[in-house]
This record gives structure tokens, sequence and C-alpha cells, in this order.
């Protein structure tokens, strides 16, 4: 027995030593069986061919992943089915589809059924938490009504701290595409879910039909996202059985499955008094999101506080800025509600407002819900712009067509299509020119693609009203406008098992990564069933 006990023990340190010196994810040493996956997305374009990925991983001979189980969330890149952003324009993109079909669990439906994979529910994160909130059709600089002004009623799903207010739900009336259709917090990117719902829908019934696969029935109206979550962690604790949440989108669902273990343990099958810290020895996350602004060494003064933004921006690794009343992805910013451009910049940059100096549109959406996840105590892994601005589409679908016997597939097809349906197009919605963000991110769970380091004092500034025990809370309520919401930093306060992708891994010869994650991408989709 001793000898067991002894062999178990030099077993479990060397697992420890090879991670710690090859930085391998932290679920992919749990054991030799399959990574069981929970699925977490906001419904990007990308988001489905990442969901391709984990079910065509899930169906091999040897499958190194295990996909049991798919959440959404409310307020990413695709509509939920009761959504009250501009209707008319929906019901265009929609056409002959239903609006079941076109919500995010519709559409996560179809893409399964292109993988004909059947062994994950679908649990939606819509309506979970949605409030009707009075919108202001005229308001200030810095977001309040001005005086007189009328309010338009619109019904927002919450983000996790609760407060549709700040965070960040305070649009107005310059945030308006056409009366009365608000952008609010759930609705507030219109331009991806449009070209989501235009191009991903239709292509992947087109798949359906070519290769008369069946329809899947797994959306789950019962449970919501979050509960299951917090069940599903729950339970794997209980039985001792590895689990990973990957997370592609908001962190939301997860956030809040957190807090519901929290304040009820023992309703989703936790011991009573379990804390969150606890549950590290079975349960690991992966989330694509953030960026750290590797070039900017002033973030802090000299007493810790954070700086504000400098009048004119420096552009980085952020992914997001507002322009001329469109929001527009690039290496860029998108200004806080309520910020007023006149006096803050001129010439060609007049419209724009660099108040993310460094954020990335997964994490901007629910700065306080990254932060819940990241201070849990619960290993996290994150996978920032940094590194996945490495993996490139470009190039991917031409390569498809170019090889039609090998790529006589549903999956292959239908990425192909998704490519071309919108490549060439006018504006910045060019497919084709985008990134494996997702895609690569759930990949390096059973790859070794990325370099991850230790990050154990990773922050994220959430504006949370002014609060003083916040980063951003010596600033006037005002002022916090101005300020970065989603911004990653390493301050050295907290002491978590976070860690962080800055670079990549690429095989020889492929200096830029371009290769390697599109030979694993094209080896999967087009040699599948």
């Amino acid at each position: 027995m001793l000898n067991l006990q002894l062999k178990k023990l030099v077993s479990g340190l060397a697992v420890a030593v090879i991670s710690a010196t090859f930085c391998v994810p932290n679920s992919a040493v749990a054991s030799d069986r399959p990574i069981r996956v929970i699925f977490d997305h906001d419904g990007a374009f990308e988001d489905y061919y990442a969901i391709l990925t984990l079910a065509l991983a899930s169906q091999q001979k040897s499958p190194p992943v295990k996909l049991i189980g798919i959440t959404t969330m409310a307020h990413g890149e695709s509509y939920c089915n009761n959504s009250e952003g501009y209707p008319e324009l929906k019901r265009e993109l929609l056409g002959d589809f239903s609006p079941e079909a076109g919500s995010i669990d519709g559409l996560t439906q179809k893409v399964l059924a292109i993988a004909q994979y059947r062994e994950a529910k679908i649990y939606s994160g819509c309506d979970e938490s949605a409030t009707v909130i009075n919108v202001p059709n005229e308001a200030d600089d810095f977001g309040k009504p001005i005086r007189g002004t009328q309010f338009t009623p619109v019904r927002v799903q919450l983000p996790f701290a609760g407060k549709p207010a700040l965070e960040p739900c305070l649009f107005h009336q310059e945030f308006v595409s056409s009366p009365p259709d608000f952008v609010c917090w759930n609705e507030f990117n219109r331009a991806f879910r449009d070209e989501t719902l235009r191009y991903i829908l239709p292509q992947a019934q087109a798949a359906l039909e070519q290769f008369q696969l069946r329809e899947v029935d797994l959306i789950d109206p019962k449970k919501k996202a979050a509960n299951y979550l917090a069940t599903s962690i729950c339970e794997a604790y209980k039985k001792d059985d590895p689990l990973t949440i990957a997370t592609v989108g908001p962190v939301t669902n997860l956030a809040r499955a957190y807090s519901y273990i929290e304040e009820n343990p023992r309703k989703y099958g936790c011991p009573k008094k379990i804390k969150l810290a606890d549950l590290s020895s079975v349960i690991s996350t992966i989330h694509m999101g953030g960026v750290l602004d590797e070039n900017k060494a002033d973030n802090f003064d000299a007493n810790g506080n954070y700086r504000l933004n400098e009048p004119f921006p420096v552009w980085t690794e952020g992914n997001i800025y507002y322009q001329d009343g469109e929001h527009v992805f690039g290496s860029h910013h998108l200004p806080f509600p309520g910020t007023n451009f006149e006096n803050i910049q001129t010439g060609e940059h007049k419209k724009a407002f660099n108040s993310l100096n460094n954020a990335e549109v997964n994490f901007w959406i629910d700065a306080p819900a990254v932060d819940k996840v990241l201070n849990s105590g619960i290993p996290a892994d994150v996978v920032p712009l940094n590194a996945t601005n490495f993996a490139r589409l470009q190039g991917f679908a031409q390569r498809i067509q170019d090889n039609p016997s090998q790529c006589n597939t549903a999956p292959a097809q239908y990425i192909k299509n998704v490519q071309f349906a919108n490549s060439p197009a006018p504006g910045v919605f060019v497919f084709d020119t985008l990134f494996f963000w997702d895609t690569l991110t759930v990949a390096s769970l059973w790859n070794d693609f990325l370099n991850f380091e230790d990050f154990s004092d990773l922050e994220i500034t959430t504006l949370t009203n002014g609060d003083p025990s916040t980063v951003t809370g010596q600033l006037p309520e005002a002022e916090l406008f101005r300020r970065d919401i989603g911004n990653l930093f390493a301050l050295g306060r907290v002491d978590n098992p976070v860690r962080l992708s800055l670079s990549v891994k690429p095989a020889a010869g492929d200096p830029d990564f371009k290769t390697t994650i599109q030979d694993f991408v094209f080896g999967l989709v087009c040699t599948s069933n």
C-alpha cells in the first residue's frame, strides 16, 4: 500500500513538473481520459467554427476532448429569440427562417447538426436576468438625461453586476440606429449581429441540405445556462470528475454560476460550506478575451492609482472603437456611452475616443463578471488578443476550395461558404481577413499551441460607479466615462491561479503561426465523416 501511495505521489509530482515546465493548459494534465468541456459562447461567427472543432474532435476514435454541454450568452453577437432590437431589420435578415432558428440557441443547434453531434445539450442565457429600463432620447456629455427629454422603455439583458445604468447600458440617442430601435447593452454590437445572422444561418441550412443531414433537437428549454453550469460544477466536484469550462464571449454565465454556488451550494449539489477555491482540484477554465498592453508602462501613478487616458489615442491591441455612428472592429477602441467627442479630439479621429486604452470586446461587455472569475480561486487560463491575433483565417476558404476531394464534407463546405459569402464585401466585415480567436482557444486544450505564463496578479478595471474600493474609484463619477473598462493589468495585489498566453508556438517553418492553426482545422473539418 505504501509503495502504491508513493507511486501516486511521484506520478503527481511528475505531472506537476511537466505542466510547469511546458505550460500545458490546466485541463490538459488532469488525466488520460478525454477532457470534458462545457462551451460558453456569444454567437459571433467564429464561435461556430469552435463548436465544429469541439464536436468533431469529440467524435474521433480516441477523442482528446468530450463536449458535454453548450451555454449561450444573451448579450454577445447573436440575437436572443425575443430580442427587441431593430425588429424590422431582423425580420429582413431572417427571411424565411423563424426567430427561433435565427437565435443564438437556434444557430448553435444548426451547427451541431452539421457535425452530426448529439451528445451536448444547449442551455440558454437569454432571459436569465432581464429588466425594462427607460432610455433617455437625449442626454448630456456624461449620459445624464437632458431636462424635458422623453424616455423609451427598452427590455435588456442584465450584466453580472445587475446594474443596467452604468455597466454598460447608458446608451442614448447618439447610439440609436433608427427610432424607436435602441441599442442597449445586449444589442450594442449591431454590425456583428447582423453579419452573423446574414451569413451563418443560411449557409448552415445549405450545408444540411447539400449533405442530406438530419436536424438535431438539443435545446433544453427548462434549465438556464448559469443554473446548468452551477449544477455541472458541483456534480464534477462530487464525483471527482475533472471538468473544463471554455468561454469565448462575456463570462456572465460563469460568474453567475459561481455566485449561485456561493449563495446556496447544496441546491446545486455542492457541500454546504464549500468555497469556490475548494473546487480548483476538479474545475478549470479557459477564456478567450482581454488584451494586455505590453507597450504601455505608465498605467499607474506613484500612488498606484490608475491613470487617466491620454487626450489623444495611442492605438494598442484592443479591438473595438466607435466612429461616425458605427462600431468598427480593428486595432482601435470604443468610447464609453455618453462620451462627448467634440472637445476631445480633432481631425479624422474627432468621433473616436480612446476610452479603452487596452480593451477587447468579450471582457469589456461585462468586466465585473471577469473580475469575479479571475478572483474565484478556480484555475483560469486567459487567451487574449495578444495570442489569437496570430491565428489568421486569411486564405483558409480558398484552401478548402482548392482541395475538393479532401474537403467534400459538411463542416468544410460550411466554413468555406461562410467565408466566401462575405468576401469581397465593403467595409471591415470580411470574414476571410479575420482570425481563429475561439478555435485557437478551445483547440489549445489538447494541442500545445500557446505559451502560458503565470499571471496570478491579473486584474481588470470594472468601473463600478465610483466605488472607492476599485482601481477607478479615485475619480469623480462623471470622469468614469473617460476611463478604461475591461483593461487587463497586473498590479500584484491578488494571488490567484491565473495564467495568460501572450504568444503562440508555431510549427517549424511557420514563424507567423498561420499555417499551424490552419493545418489543424483543415485536418479536422476535411477528414470528418
